[in-house]
């Protein structure tokens, strides 16, 4: 399994999108690095060759929306939880800059779509087994706290096309946030002393 490397320069460390892409990162390593011989949802990065489309549920893209089979990873609503009064973790009182903390956390959605209600089930499955098992990747690659629980949910009729079923897969997660302030006469002081007269 590979660990999931964030390249995009926008994207902070558990920014809620880092979290859907280490989602989707670590489902299509599942189905990329499938062994068996006569493995039906091999995924492969071109759509041509691909028997199953993973990604997030946001994307626009025709071809990855109306796919069947297709897992779509999105997240719920956040929460980020005070656990100290106004969130403050310490004060340097020489200096002004003030140090927070507090835990986020929320809940992935992993959608397991297809046609045909025995490959939604299957997919739903391999999906919940594979993400409870990789824990330890969250954890080293996001610093997740926590991942439990991991909800395999009962296959049925998706809401958004009748014709075709659902297996939602949920796992809620927590984490560690931490950030800190310079008071605004630090900072000047910091680009006064950079800027010299020319």
């Amino acid at each position: 399994m590979t660990l999931y490397k964030n390249t995009n320069k926008y994207v902070g460390e558990k920014f809620t999108l880092d979290i859907v892409g280490a989602y989707v990162a670590v489902i299509r390593d599942r189905f990329k690095g499938a062994d068996f011989k006569d493995f039906p949802w091999r995924y492969s990065e071109d759509p041509s060759k691909t028997k199953l489309f993973i990604d997030a549920g946001s994307v626009d893209t025709y071809e990855s929306t109306d796919a069947r089979p297709g897992i779509y990873v999105d997240r719920s609503s956040m929460v980020f939880q005070k656990l100290a009064l106004n969130n403050l973790a310490d004060m340097d009182m020489q200096t002004g800059v003030k140090k927070f903390y507090c835990m986020g956390g929320g809940q992935a959605s992993i959608d397991c779509i297809s046609s045909n209600r025995g490959e939604s089930s299957t997919l739903g499955d391999i999906v919940a087994t594979h993400i409870l098992m990789s824990d330890d990747i969250f954890r080293s690659a996001l610093g997740f706290r926590d991942m439990s629980p991991v909800t395999l949910g009962a296959t049925q009729a998706w809401e958004k096309d009748d014709r075709t079923f659902v297996t939602r897969v949920t796992s809620e997660f927590t984490y560690d946030m931490s950030w800190l302030q310079d008071p605004l006469a630090l900072r000047l002081e910091r680009i006064f002393s950079t800027v010299t007269p020319a």
